[in-house]
Formats: structure tokens, C-alpha cells, sequence
């Protein structure tokens, strides 16, 4: 249901708004302090709603700046001039409609009624309705008389700007309510349906038989009310709105034309009720108005701090005369076009009216319901919530110990449930919902995480019956989270991000424990920055520090040093690695201490604390999971047969109070948890509840106390709440005993939780002990939005008495003064039938005494009001209570108001202090408890295998060697490393190609086979640059840097060729580079220390760089392989291999233009029996690829 805030909303989508609410106003407060001491002046603060909880502000309209029905128009007018002075003049218009509600109301949009349908109440009492919308009653025009929206905006500036005038303090709604017997409605069977049926004429739209509905209403088109036989005439005219609102559906009533006149009389001279030229509405501009009220307390309008109703009441009191209940309907009418309608003519049986919303109550017989009396009985029926005392009283004194035991059972709270064991019996269990009577502590044996629920279960060995409780409140908690698809994967990506970081940290920490320098992460090697940096900048003082030049920066690790030891990292032995796997006793051992660090780590703000709500969280997941674990705390979701499991704990017009078990709680949340364990031992659960735990007991800034959690409620289970929905809960605390404790009220949210969780139950929770010094009254209060309206003090068929209300003009201060300010003005106004200038009329038929009119006049109503206000308030020192010289449906709905009801429950001085007394700990403390999870203990699983004998221990480290070989000598300081030390301990920024010598490959040649296809496949081989338009040169910039090589190999061969590919070779001799243009030895290549080569678009294929030694050349072979099981491919399968070389380093020629000749073969098996064996494998020669390098530095 929406909430019309009336500026800045603060609504909340959460069971915890109120606490979410309360604490973000707290943080906002905070800040807004903090940033004035630092002088910081910022206009966006928050909004502060000026109203006080209880207070409400009225107004007599809300009207919007247009209305709804009439087509509006927009003209524009530009005119241009142009410098030359040549103008030019445009005019554009258009026509629109206001779209607004007319014949249905939009889903939400009544937020009550009062009688609410199907309750009864007494006749004085005046049907009324609250919307949802403080503009919708003025949204349409209800009397074209009092002008447009339009206009009256226009008049109001004008008034403002200072113009003359009277500001217009009432206007006419479009919307009245109507209350009918179920007679006056009711068609006769005859004009339902048959020949003279009025709807004979209608569509098939008009389901035939007509019937009318329970209020006495028929659903129709406006085309089809149109169709209607000429007996029955409307308000709605094809003038109310476009063209397609013929297609519109209503519901309509039909009123007798005697009735309808009366509705709509004007005034006379006297102003006494008249019937004019035509029907007229302003007396209707008395019965609708606004409410701004604060929502603090409430169950409905307390979603928003701040909300605004509009209400429209009732003229018609119920029947006066009946011995026995009366149902009469209620109905919200719209009254347009009423005004520019004809009076109904002797023709005429009815008038179809669209009724917007309609429901039924009854009227009760006089004296037969006492408001005050329903409020009393609650407190009479205060209790704890458990079985009836009539049920339990004969089993707790009864002989038999059995039931005395059973007894004792329902003493705390328990029933009995169907229970089938695991063996497939069926039996009975106990259990009891999460509300207790009693204070449950927290049970020792219920610390460690479950699996599967069952291992909560408990026996009650005296009984011999199992108690099912918290095995049921785990699998709750298991379910609702298995039915939330958002939580389930933000709790599977949280665990996911724990489990890497503490398994990733415990793997580390244990290969440390074994070497710390044989790994290095990027937090080491930052923290060792400084060192660096130091060593570098005293290179020059033979590695001495430059800050204390006496002590070397570090002892040199090896003297003088070789090839090896230049780049030198301790790799562990074999024997010296650690089990890293997750079940290893190591990575146990240190698992839950980082995973724990890991979820605290994702658990924090953007400004490192606690992600508390009211700041920015670092890990979204952490945000969704805590909030939805904080909402089962709060136990939304959860069944309501499993808050109460057995129906007779919550007795009509009842009012009992509970404590939440804590443990019950606890099984919730673990259930919810145990989702995503895929490792048995669940020590990522308990970190998640040990980072929840750590929230729980943060105190936010500009509070002083932690996050509130529920602890103790009470259903409120009555009439009283059907009829005021947002029945007003106030906790208030004993101020006298806690000054003389010496301590302060709390200052946290009062309620935690209120709801109306279904028609005439209201459920509320605090975290305050009912009975102690914070919490030693209950107050239920009338809301402001939802009073009763009554005609009068006392109305029969004699007469009506009223009693004027003292109003006030004047601020709260100064009305304290009056103490007569709760008594009502004197004298008492008392009308009967017949007299004049009377506010009420009796009889259709003036002198009839049948009552059959029972309407108020409300023009002259507020106008005694008002006179009785002005001539009977007094003053202050010479100030008027009251002063205001013009009626208002504001001040008027202030008159019908009847007297709000409160109910103050003192729980010290009850009648039943003892039960109560019973729900919190002893000693009872008043500060609030602090709700943390208790099951901390991870689940385990039993292995079949554990560790398989793995030891515990960490391996040890063998002494580092220093020497490059393990030699005891150290060698010559003129020692020159050999090629192959050097190429096995390159840098660690260099890639090492594996050296191979021509035995282990065949480069021998083989012809083609005689028989077979008529010739080998051809490979066209381009080295070129992989630069756009250089495919067939390799092109060097000035400084000749490393670049990537483009090796583009194509295959050309015939259809039907059979050759089976294994392998295609292709080599680059590797030299110096030429140091004139002469030289004839030159090379392409000095060496390659690039990334490697990888194919282009033929991934079938692998090429492997190799570095080949053969009678002291060094070569460069590419091995290009397929990647197939047998080792070989049809060649036919192969269409090209190009492949690209990342960073060769190419050797610059002394010209601007050189050639280089590279070498390429391809091997091909013989026999497919063969196998790879060399005898069957043979080796066709390509012809050399010439490949040319441009040099533009010896550019001509």
C-alpha cells in the first residue's frame, strides 16, 4: 500500500524499517553534527518532519493545478526579430486531457474505511473512507460553480501578490460518501431482467440476467449506461472526458429520484435545505479534508515518518428505529456533472450514480457498543502466549505424574505435532514456535553448527516423546533461504570469495613456515621496497648501506659467483613440500583463523569499519546476506503456524505477550547458512557468523547502543484492530524509577517490528522486557487518520445532542493555560424533529416520522460551530483561543470527530505481573540484550580415510648451498660462464628455448615415392613483419626493435593426394650480424629470448621453438605438430600453418636491403601400421624462402 509522505519519502522495503529507519535518522543527525563543528554548512540535510508522534496537522483541500474531464488547451506565442528588423510571429496549440481516476479507483488506493465491512457500530456513527492520495478528492471538479483548479490557483497568486479578495477556504471534492439501506438500492426482479428490464438495451458487455452485487451494485460501460431505458437518468454526460471513455467500466447504483433530491439540495434565504433549479453540491465541501499525520507507532502509515491522507465522511446516520442489526451500504460516489444535470422529472425511476468503492457494515441497536469497553477488555486479557489456562489447569493438578509433566510442557509454551521417525513411523513430537512464555537461556549443548537438523533434536527421556523444535527451525531456515535465489548466489559468492582467500593464505603461510623467502607475494615485495632501493643507491660502497657505511646492506650469498647464482630463487625439494591440500592437517590447522580475517576483511565498509546499513559496503554480497539474515532475526518469512503452532493460543479480543527463544533463532540462521557446503567441515559458515557476530555488537556512530534485535512481543488479537488498522502502540518507560536508578531511557527504536499480519491481528516487537523500568506501560491510542466521525453525542428518533468541541487558534503553550480545555463548550445543543434552523433532518417528508432521511446540514453545522467557538472560547492576557471567522471542513471534521480512546496498560501494577514477570532473564537487567549467534562450532563429517596417515608436522628446510654445483672450491674470479650455463640460468625476464643437437632430429632427405600421387604437397613459406601492407618484408624502424614475425605458411597440393603429415620444419641459421655490407656470412637472427611462437588461425597444430646446435652452428627450428592422437593428418586436411614469432630481436643489415635464405621440410609417415618409427618416416625438402629485410636507415 502506498504512502503519500508529502515531500522526501523514507519508506523503507523491509520487516526492519522501523529499526533501519531509526538508525540511518541517528547516523544522518551524527554527520549533520559532525560536519557543523567543522564548519561545514551543507543545504542538503535531511528533511526533519516538524510534526511530533501524536500530532496532526489538517488542511480543507489539496487541489491540484489542473482537474480531470474538460479538455485543456496550451497556446504558445513567439515572435522573432531579426537584426535586419524583420519579425516573424508563431502560434502553436494544443489540446489535452488530464489523466485521473473516474469510474474505478487505482489498486491501493484506500487505505481504510470505518465501520470497516462487516462491522457494526451505532447509528450516530458517520461512514468515512481514507485515501491514500490527499489529492484525489479534488482532482475532478465537484461544482463547476466554485470555478476551475485553474482559477482558484490563478486567484490564490493573485491573493498572495496582494489583491483584494477572500481566500478560498473550502472546496467542493468530486467524491462524497452515500450509505443506503440494502431497500433503498435494491431493483425489483422486473428491471433486471425480462422484457422491461432498463438494460434491454445494453451489450453482451452487460452480463444477462443482470445481478446486483452484495452493495447493490450493477457493473456496466459508460456506452452501455448510456443505453439504459429513458426512465433512468445519469450524471455522466460524453462532456465529463474524451471520446474513449465510453469504453470505461463502473459500478453503479440507482437512486430513487426522492432520495437523489434530497442529496443535493441547495439553501435558502434562511439557510435551511432547499430544493433550487438545480441539483447543488456545495454543502459537500464541509465533509472532505487532509491529515498530515506522523506515522511513529503505527502499522500501516508507520512505514513513512511522515504521511498524508485525504478523508472523505459520511452525511447519513444509520437507521434509528431498528431493534435488531441493520446492514446498510456504504458508497464512495462521484459526483460529477451533478451540478450540470437536470433535477430528475416525473419520468424518471432513477439516477445511475458510479460508485467508486462500496462495502457493507451493519448498525447496531442503541446502547448495544462501547468503544471504551473494547479498549478495557484488552488490558483485563493480558497474558503470556501459551495454551488456555482451562486446558492446562487439570493436567498441572492431576495425580498423575504424566500429566503433570505434560502440563509442564504446555507451561512453556509447547504442543503436540504429528511426527513421522526416519524409519517411516508415525508418531507425535513436541514443539514450540520461536514466541515462548518463558525465558528460554541459552542452551549449553546447542553450540555447534548441523548438516541436517536432525542432530537438534531432543528427547525427553521422561516422556519418551522427541521435541522436534529446533530441527524444525532449521529446516525453516534451510527452505526460505533455498526459496530466495538472490541470497542463495550472493551466499554461494561469498563463501566462494572466503573459502579462495583463506585457502589461498593457508597454503601460503604454510609453504612460508617451511622457507619464507620461497615464495614472495606482492605485499612482500612491496615491503621490501625500501631495502631495494637502499642496496641499489650504495651499489657504489661495495654494498655497504649508505646510511651506516660500516655494515653491509647484506652478506653476499656466494663468492665471486656464477651463472647460476646470478638470478638465484630456493626452490623447494621434494621432500621439503608441504601437503597443500585442503584436508592436509597443515592447511586445517591454519584454515579457520584466515577464513574468519577473509569474511571480516568483506564484512567492512569503504572506510575500513563495519559495514553497519548506514554506510557503503565493500563486498555487495556481504550487504545481501546481512541483510537477509538480519530480516530472519526479525523472523520475516517464517509460516505462521510456525510462529503459532497451535491456534488456541491467540484467543479472540486477547492481548499476550512473549519472549523469542534465542536458540530457536539460532536453528534459523544456521539453516539458512548451511547452504553452499561443499567441504564438510564448515569453517566458512562459522567465519560468516563470526563477522555477523562482530556486526551485532558494533556500535554505530551517534549511538549508544548496538544494532537492536528483537527479544520479546506480543500479539494484540481484536476487533480494535480491523477497525483502526494503524491503532497507534506507544512503549513508554518508568522516567521516576529509572532517575532513581540513575539511569536514562533508552534511546533506540521503541518497536522493532509492527505489522497487521492479518485482519484483526497486530504483531509488534521490542527489545525491552515487558514489566521492567523501560518498558512499564503499553498505550494503544486511536490513530489520527482513522477516528470514528459521529453526528453527535446521542441521536435517536427524539432527538440529537451536541456537544461543541473547544478548538484552538493558538500554539500548544498557550492552550495549556485554558484548563477547561478538555470540557466542551456550554451550553449543550440539543435539536428534535420539527425545529427550525436545525442541523439535521429526520424525514424524507417533513412531520412523516418514518427517519428514512437521517442527514446532516452541514452549512449550518460549522456555522454553529464556528459561532459557538467564537462567542464561548475566552482568552489568554488578551489572546483569543481561538480566532477565525469562516467555517472549514478542516475545523468541521474536528467537530464530528468522536473522542479519541486510549488504553493505558500499566505492566508493574497488572493483575498478572507474574506471567510476565517470567519472559526475561534474572536479575532483570534494563539495558537491552545483545542478540549474537551462539552455534559457532563447525559441522563435521566423519571420513572414511582421514588424511591417509598424513603427518601434521611441518617438512623441514635443508641447509641452503651457496656454491653453483655443491663444490667446495670457489672459482676464479676471471670464470666465464659456458652457453649452456648461460641459457639454463637465464634471467628471469628471459625465455629459455630447449637446446637440442641433430641426433635428436632427422634432417636427412628422402625422394618421393615412385608410386602414389603424382607429387608432394608445396609449402610457400613468407617471413614477413606484422605491419599492414608489409606482407612480404620484414621492415625495420630506426632503432631497430624487438618485433613479431609473421611466418606465413601455405599449402598447395593435389585433391587426391595421400601424403599423411607428421611434421613441417622450418630453420633459421643464427649469427652475428654483418658489420659491413660486404660480408658475405650474415644472418638473420643473433639469438631469440622472446615469448615464444603460437599459431594464427590453425589450431590443430602446435609450433615448438628450439634452440639446435649442430657442428657449432646455432639454428633456430620451428617444429610445427599436429595435435592428433596417431601423430599424423591427411595433408589434404591441412591448408595453411601460419604462425607468429612475439619479439625477434632481427639483425640490421649494412644496406638498405638484404636477403636471407631460411630452410624448410616436411616428414610424412609411410605405412599407416607403421607408427612413427624413423625408418617410416620420409622427409621432402622445400625450396628456401628468401626473406627480405628493409633497412630505411641506408634508405637511397
Amino acid at each position: 500500500m502506498g504512502i503519500f509522505p508529502g515531500g522526501k519519502s523514507t519508506r523503507i522495503n523491509s520487516p526492519r524499517h522501523l529499526t533501519l529507519r531509526h538508525s540511518r535518522r541517528v547516523a544522518a543527525a551524527y554527520r549533520r553534527e559532525t560536519r557543523r563543528l567543522a564548519g561545514i554548512i551543507d543545504a542538503a540535510d535531511d528533511e526533519i518532519d516538524p510534526l511530533p508522534p501524536g500530532q496532526q496537522k489538517l488542511n480543507s483541500y489539496w487541489a491540484p493545478g489542473l482537474q480531470a474531464g474538460p479538455k485543456h488547451n496550451i497556446n504558445v506565442t513567439q515572435s522573432i526579430v531579426a537584426p535586419t528588423g524583420e519579425s516573424l510571429s508563431l502560434e502553436a496549440e494544443q489540446s489535452f486531457f488530464v489523466d485521473a481516476p473516474q469510474f474505478s479507483l487505482p489498486e491501493g488506493s484506500i487505505h481504510s474505511t470505518y465501520p470497516p465491512s462487516g462491522y457494526p457500530d451505532t447509528n450516530r456513527i458517520l461512514p468515512h473512507v481514507v485515501l491514500t492520495d490527499p489529492h484525489l478528492p479534488w482532482e475532478r471538479l465537484g461544482s463547476p460553480s466554485q470555478g476551475t483548479n485553474f482559477e482558484l490557483r490563478m486567484k490564490m497568486r493573485a491573493l498572495a501578490a496582494g489583491a483584494a479578495g477572500d481566500t478560498v477556504r473550502n472546496r467542493v471534492p468530486w467524491l462524497v460518501m452515500f450509505s443506503f439501506s440494502q431497500d433503498e438500492l435494491r431493483l425489483p426482479p422486473e428491471d433486471l431482467d425480462g422484457p422491461n428490464s432498463i438494460f434491454r438495451n445494453t451489450s453482451d458487455g452487460v452480463t444477462k440476467p443482470v445481478k446486483q452485487s452484495a452493495t447493490m451494485t450493477v457493473n456496466t460501460s459508460i456506452d452501455d449506461l448510456w443505453k439504459l431505458t429513458s426512465d433512468v437518468t445519469t450524471p455522466v454526460t460524453s462532456n465529463l472526458g474524451p471520446d474513449s471513455m465510453k469504453d470505461s467500466r463502473g459500478d453503479f447504483i440507482f437512486v430513487k429520484p426522492d432520495l437523489f433530491t434530497n442529496f443535493f439540495l441547495g439553501s435558502d434565504s434562511n439557510g435551511n435545505p432547499a430544493k433550487g433549479s438545480s441539483p447543488n453540491t456545495l454543502q459537500y465541501q464541509y465533509l472532505a479534508h487532509v491529515r498530515k499525520i506522523n506515522g511513529e507507532g503505527m502499522a500501516l502509515a508507520g512505514v513513512e515518518d511522515t504521511a498524508v491522507f485525504s478523508i472523505v465522511v459520511g452525511n447519513r446516520a444509520g437507521t434509528l428505529d431498528n431493534e435488531t442489526p441493520a446492514t446498510m451500504c456504504a458508497h464512495l460516489v462521484s459526483i460529477e456533472g451533478v451540478e450540470n444535470m437536470a433535477w430528475p422529472s416525473s419520468s424518471h425511476r432513477y439516477v445511475a450514480l458510479c460508485s467508486l468503492h462500496s462495502w457493507n457494515y451493519t448498525v447496531l441497536p442503541a446502547n448495544t457498543l462501547n468503544v471504551p469497553d473494547a479498549f478495557e477488555q484488552l488490558g483485563r486479557t493480558l497474558d503470556v502466549l501459551r495454551a488456555p489456562e482451562e486446558t492446562i489447569q487439570p493436567l498441572r493438578t492431576s495425580s498423575y505424574k504424566l500429566k503433570q509433566l505434560v502440563a509442564k510442557r504446555l507451561d512453556d509454551g509447547y504442543t503436540l505435532v504429528r511426527y513421522r521417525t526416519q524409519t517411516g513411523e508415525s508418531t507425535v513430537a513436541f514443539y514450540r514456535g520461536p514466541f515462548t512464555p518463558t525465558y528460554v537461556p541459552p542452551l549449553e549443548n546447542l553450540t555447534q553448527s548441523s548438516n541436517s537438523g536432525v542432530d537438534l533434536q531432543i528427547l525427553d527421556k521422561q516422556l519418551g516423546i522427541m521435541d522436534v523444535t529446533y530441527s524444525v527451525a532449521w529446516q525453516i531456515g534451510r527452505t526460505l533461504a533455498l526459496g530466495n535465489e538472490g541470497y542463495t548466489a550472493a551466499l554461494i559468492r561469498l563463501r566462494s570469495a572466503i573459502h579462495s582467500n583463506a585457502d589461498a593464505e593457508s597454503k601460503l603461510q604454510t609453504v612460508k613456515d617451511v622457507d619464507n623467502t620461497v615464495f614472495r607475494t606482492r605485499s612482500d615485495l612491496l615491503s621490501d621496497i625500501d631495502s631495494v632501493v637502499r642496496s641499489l643507491a650504495s651499489i657504489h660502497l661495495g654494498n655497504s648501506d649508505d646510511l651506516d657505511p660500516g655494515n653491509p646492506v647484506r652478506n653476499p650469498r656466494f663468492l665471486p659467483g656464477g651463472a647460476k647464482r646470478r638470478w638465484q630463487r630456493h626452490r623447494l625439494a621434494r621432500s621439503e613440500i608441504p601437503d597443500l591440500s585442503f584436508s592436509s592437517p597443515l592447511i586445517r590447522k591454519k584454515y579457520p583463523g584466515y577464513a574468519a580475517q577473509a569474511a571480516q576483511d568483506l564484512a567492512k565498509s569503504t572506510t575500513g569499519d563495519i559495514y553497519d546499513e548506514t554506510n557503503d559496503p565493500i563486498s555487495t554480497d556481504w550487504m545481501t546476506v546481512l541483510s537477509w539474515l538480519l530480516d530472519r532475526m526479525f523472523l520475516a518469512g517464517v509460516p505462521a503456524h510456525c510462529l503459532i503452532p497451535e491456534p488456541t493460543y491467540l484467543e479472540p479480543e486477547a492481548l499476550r505477550f512473549f519472549r523469542i527463544d534465542s536458540n530457536w533463532v539460532d536453528a534459523l540462521i544456521d539453516g539458512a547458512l548451511s547452504l553452499g557446503n561443499h567441504y564438510g567441515d564448515d569453517e566458512d559458515r562459522r567465519a560468516i557468523k563470526e563477522a555477523f557476530n562482530d556486526y551485532l555488537n558494533h556500535i554505530p556512530d551517534g549511538q549508544d547502543q548496538p544494532v537492536q534485535i528483537p527479544s520479546y512481543g506480543f500479539y494484540l488479537r481484536s476487533d480494535l484492530v480491523t477497525m483502526f488498522p494503524d491503532l497507534r502502540v506507544e512503549v513508554l518507560p518508568d522516567n521516576a524509577a529509572l532517575a532513581a536508578a540513575g539511569e536514562a531511557a533508552l534511546t533506540g527504536a521503541p518497536l522493532l517490528r509492527h505489522e497487521i499480519v492479518t485482519d484483526g491481528v497486530m504483531m509488534a516487537f521490542t527489545d525491552r522486557l515487558p514489566g521492567s523500568d523501560q518498558f512499564s506501560s503499553l498505550v494503544f491510542t486511536q490513530p489520527a487518520h482513522q477516528q470514528r466521525f459521529a453526528v453527535g453525542r446521542g441521536l435517536d428518533i427524539t432527538q440529537l445532542t451536541v456537544d461543541i468541541r473547544r478548538q484552538y487558534t493558538v500554539d500548544q503553550s498557550i492552550r495549556e493555560t485554558d484548563s477547561q480545555r478538555h470540557d466542551a463548550l456550554k451550553p449543550q445543543l440539543i435539536y428534535k424533529p420539527g425545529d427550525s434552523n436545525n442541523i439535521f433532518t429526520w424525514d424524507a417528508t417533513s412531520g412523516s416520522g418514518l427517519n428514512d432521511l437521517r442527514l446532516i446540514w452541514p452549512p449550518r453545522f460549522a456555522a454553529v460551530q464556528l459561532k459557538q467557538l467564537q462567542d464561548g472560547m475566552g482568552s489568554y492576557n488578551g489572546t483569543p483561543y481561538f480566532d477565525d471567522n469562516a467555517p472549514t471542513s478542516a475545523l468541521f471534521a474536528m467537530q464530528l470527530n468522536d473522542p479519541i480512546y486510549n488504553l493505558t496498560i500499566d505492566l508493574n501494577s497488572h493483575t498478572k505481573p507474574g506471567a510476565i514477570s517470567n519472559l526475561g532473564p534474572t536479575p532483570i537487567s534494563t539495558s537491552p540484550e545483545v542478540r549474537t549467534l551462539r552455534m559457532l562450532s563447525p559441522s563435521r563429517i566423519t571420513r572414511v580415510i582421514d588424511s591417509d596417515g598424513r603427518s601434521s608436522d611441518t617438512p623441514s628446510k635443508y641447509p641452503d648451498n651457496d656454491d653453483d654445483y655443491g663444490a667446495t672450491f670457489q672459482r676464479h674470479e676471471g670464470y666465464t660462464a659456458s652457453a649452456t650455463a648461460l641459457s639454463n640460468f637465464l634471467a628471469p625476464n628471459v625465455r629459455a628455448l630447449p637446446i637440442l643437437s641433430m641426433s635428436s632430429i632427422s634432417e636427412s632427405t628422402d625422394a618421393a615415392p615412385e608410386s602414389g600421387p603424382a607429387g608432394t604437397p608445396e609449402f610457400q613459406v613468407t617471413i614477413s613483419s606484422n605491419i599492414l601492407g608489409q606482407w612480404d618484408v620484414i621492415q625495420l624502424d630506426a632503432n631497430n626493435l624487438a618485433q613479431d614475425l609473421i611466418f606465413s605458411v601455405v599449402i598447395q597440393q593435389d585433391e587426391v593426394s595421400q601424403y599423411r603429415l607428421v611434421e613441417v620444419d622450418i630453420q633459421i641459421d643464427l649469427g652475428a650480424p654483418a658489420t659491413t655490407a660486404a660480408d658475405e656470412a650474415h644472418f638473420l637472427m643473433e639469438n631469440y629470448t622472446g615469448p615464444g611462437a603460437h599459431m594464427l588461425t590453425n589450431l590443430r597444430f602446435n609450433v615448438l621453438p628450439a634452440n639446435v646446435i649442430e657442428g657449432g652452428r646455432n639454428l633456430l627450428r620451428f617444429r610445427l605438430l599436429p595435435r592428433s592422437a596417431k601423430g599424423w593428418v591427411y595433408a589434404t586436411t591441412v591448408s595453411e600453418l601460419s604462425f607468429l614469432v612475439g619479439l625477434a630481436n632481427v639483425n640490421a643489415p649494412k644496406k638498405y636491403i638484404d636477403q636471407f635464405r631460411v630452410k624448410s621440410w616436411a616428414q610424412y609417415v609411410r605405412n599407416i601400421s607403421g607408427g612413427l618409427d624413423p625408418d617410416n618416416i620420409i622427409t621432402v625438402t622445400n625450396p628456401d624462402t628468401l626473406v627480405t629485410v628493409v633497412n630505411p636507415q641506408y634508405a637511397p
